[in-house]
């Protein structure tokens, strides 16, 4: 089969993006791909069939193409607009949606907008951290998390990642004090148990002298009832690697176990994707798609498709809620534009004239309900 696809240049946000998209005829797939100075910033596929006609094929991979052109430049076109307005909640979204395409910068400024609009909102230091440790920028990622914890100290989030950033400055007490007391907040918290299982065995396998540290025998007994803990709640990490951790753990052989480890970290699957309505929040708000039906119902499905993946996310659900509410708003809008085209056609058509003014009358209250939803 001939080669399918498509390379272009596009500017947005100061910045030059390169678009590659191509029919990968033994994966069948069509891949989209942005480049950033020959970084991959993000990467979008779709699955298509080898018996799909070329011709079709090539309206596809166009039709992918054209769709992450337009996305790239939403993004920043959205930036531009969130930036005339002063709206926490706005500038927190966008900032997640940067730190998925990987744009850490844009990312960082748009979590630092939002808390010199609120500096209350919590949620915001995690992110900007997070934002933080991906560009290994680890001192000003500890200052985000120890601020947003001065805010609320029961965020367990928040220990959990202040822990895993002192693990990587080597700081192993001031490690394992924070990651437990994220487990005293969240004696669940499945991340932080792996987390916290890994800076003891490291500890112990890059023999650490702490004074405030456990002892040895301490810290191999706990890290094993931790990984022992993972393995039997069937958590998100493969098991495989796990009981192999815990094999060789007994075995004395602690620097494979700890290899093991970061393998089922490397490994950890992604969890459920939430971030679409940060996606659809935005584009909603700030992009012109508020009146289409299309884009709406599309969110409606891609909801639902992730609920049937994981139903017990409240996230989810409130998220659909909305979605809901919104579809609702737009046929409500559509209901007062049938009336009055109604009354056009016959001015003296009472019964429509009647319905319209009950309608302008008592959805003031619904379209309130969404605005302040949405805020």
């Amino acid at each position: 089969m001939e080669n399918i696809g498509l390379n272009s240049d596009i500017q947005a946000g100061g910045k030059v993006f390169h678009i590659q998209t191509q029919f990968m005829e033994p994966s069948e797939k069509i891949v989209s791909t942005i480049f950033e100075d020959g970084k991959v910033i993000t990467r979008k596929s779709i699955a298509m069939k080898n018996s799909v006609p070329v011709p079709e094929l090539k309206v596809a991979v166009s039709r992918l193409h054209r769709d992450m052109s337009e996305d790239i430049e939403m993004l920043f076109y959205i930036s531009d607009k969130v930036g005339t307005i002063r709206h926490a909640v706005s500038n927190n979204k966008l900032g997640l949606v940067f730190y998925k395409m990987n744009l850490y910068d844009e990312a960082i400024e748009e979590f630092q907008k939002a808390l010199e609009i609120n500096p209350e909102y919590v949620e915001v230091y995690k992110n900007l951290g997070c934002a933080y440790l991906r560009k290994n920028m680890l001192q000003q990622a500890k200052a985000a998390f120890v601020a947003g914890i001065d805010k609320n100290e029961n965020y367990a989030d928040l220990h959990n990642n202040l822990g895993y950033t002192y693990f990587l400055l080597n700081n192993f007490s001031d490690a394992i004090k924070e990651i437990s007391g994220a487990l005293d907040i969240n004696p669940d918290y499945i991340d932080a148990q792996f987390y916290l299982s890994i800076v003891y065995l490291k500890s112990i396998v890059y023999d650490v002298q702490q004074s405030s540290l456990p002892s040895k025998i301490e810290r191999l007994n706990h890290s094993k009832e931790l990984l022992d803990n993972i393995r039997e709640k069937g958590a998100n990490y493969k098991v495989e690697y796990i009981v192999s951790a815990l094999s060789l753990m007994e075995e004395n052989k602690y620097s494979e176990a700890l290899n093991a480890l970061e393998s089922a970290q490397s490994d950890h699957p992604p969890t459920v994707e939430t971030d679409i309505e940060n996606d659809f929040y935005l584009k909603f708000m700030f992009g012109g798609k508020g009146k289409e039906d299309r884009y709406i119902n599309e969110y409606v499905e891609q909801l639902k498709q992730v609920i049937n993946k994981a139903p017990l996310y409240p996230d989810l659900h409130n998220n659909l809620g909305i979605a809901y509410l919104i579809q609702c708003r737009n046929m409500f809008l559509n209901a007062l534009e049938e009336f009055r085209h109604a009354l056009e056609i016959n001015p003296n058509y009472k019964k429509a004239e009647k319905n319209l003014k009950l309608a302008e009358n008592d959805g003031k209250g619904f379209l309130i309900l969404l605005r302040a939803i949405l805020k």
